[in-house]
């Protein structure tokens, strides 16, 4: 009965190495950094800390950037309005522990130089968001109360004010406000509210500002006035409330939009947005001479930056810059040839 038993074991134990087997068999092995870190944080027991995913998203362009601190503190400062949305303990070091193993996985060649390089590239990033943890929710109740007890007549000493104090300390501006006052007006109650947004829904509004800084790019609207302006609003609001954390959210929130704001100008401003913003086809004939082969038809019809896109032919069209709208197509239907291909590109512009 004993090798009876015995001979039951040595089966039981046989079907249960074949089904680990033909497990393994089935699972995929993780080839890229998001699916190893995923895999990593649910082997490690943190499959449960949602908070990990937001880094995720950002982590990519965090460490695109980690030689630009200007553009690091950008992206740190997004990603703990997005975390602020997290409840419980966020324990960043955790992080830390899966992106290395990571990163040990797919490296082939990791060293102790490597170690030491990417662990100095986190203890940064976890510096940044650590002094930020916890002020966003603060930040948000505060302006939330501020705005929600401003009355009409404080509106109105808002709207005004905002443009008496810009236009005092960069007249340069007056060139670029030259709507109604119903329309400022209305801009100006914009640029309030959507401090407030963006500590609500982090995720669309650094969307949403991306969008706008890409029209803003069609507009030729010059970066350095957004300082101004910034300095504009915070001394409006001064004047209407005695609480510093009210003011010290509005601020801070405005600062971040701007940052986007001017990012994305500096990013979307290329050679051919001059043009078409001059309207001149000459200047965009030699705009794109100096285009790679394959992408001169991309730099006439897209402007990529992050998700948001803009479209230089459609703008030049839309905004009747008509004398670069007619160089763009004439360039785009001009037949080449690259040894014994012809091509244009009639295809890729519809």
């Amino acid at each position: 009965s004993s090798s009876g038993s015995g001979g039951r074991g040595e089966q039981m134990g046989g079907n249960s190495i074949s089904v680990e087997v033909s497990g393994f068999q089935n699972t995929t092995v993780p080839t890229t950094f998001d699916e190893m870190f995923t895999f990593n944080a649910a082997v490690m027991g943190f499959g449960g800390r949602t908070w990990m995913n937001e880094v995720l998203n950002s982590f990519d362009a965090i460490v695109m950037n980690v030689g630009n601190s200007y553009r690091l503190q950008e992206e740190c400062d997004i990603l703990s309005l997005r975390m602020a949305k997290h409840k419980g303990i966020i324990n960043l070091t955790e992080y830390k522990a899966v992106m290395l193993a990571s990163l040990r996985s797919l490296v082939k060649d990791w060293s102790s130089q490597h170690e030491v390089s990417w662990s100095w590239l986190w203890e940064n990033v976890e510096r940044m968001i650590t002094a930020l943890i916890g002020k966003p929710a603060v930040q948000q109740r505060a302006l939330a109360n501020f705005l929600s007890g401003m009355d009409e007549q404080a509106l109105v000493v808002l709207r005004r004010e905002v443009y008496t104090k810009f236009f005092a300390l960069a007249p340069t501006g007056q060139e670029f406000f030259k709507q109604s006052t119903t329309r400022l007006h209305f801009l100006a109650e914009k640029v309030v509210t959507m401090t407030l947004d963006i500590y609500k829904e982090p995720r669309r509004m650094v969307e949403d500002i991306s969008a706008l800084g890409l029209r803003h790019v069609g507009y030729g609207i010059p970066t350095d006035l957004f300082g101004p302006y910034v300095t504009a609003c915070v001394q409006v609001v001064r004047m209407l409330t005695d609480h510093d954390s009210a003011e010290e959210a509005f601020r801070w929130s405005l600062s971040l939009i701007s940052r986007i704001l001017t990012r994305v100008i500096n990013e979307g401003s290329t050679l051919v947005m001059k043009a078409i913003n001059s309207n001149s086809g000459k200047q965009l004939k030699k705009a794109v001479a100096c285009a790679p082969r394959g992408k001169r038809a991309l730099w006439m019809l897209n402007i990529q930056v992050g998700t948001q896109s803009i479209s230089p032919v459609m703008w030049a069209l839309e905004t009747g810059s008509l004398d670069a709208a007619k160089s763009i197509v004439v360039d785009l239907l001009t037949i080449r040839a690259d040894r014994d291909r012809y091509y244009f590109g009639m295809d890729i512009l519809f």
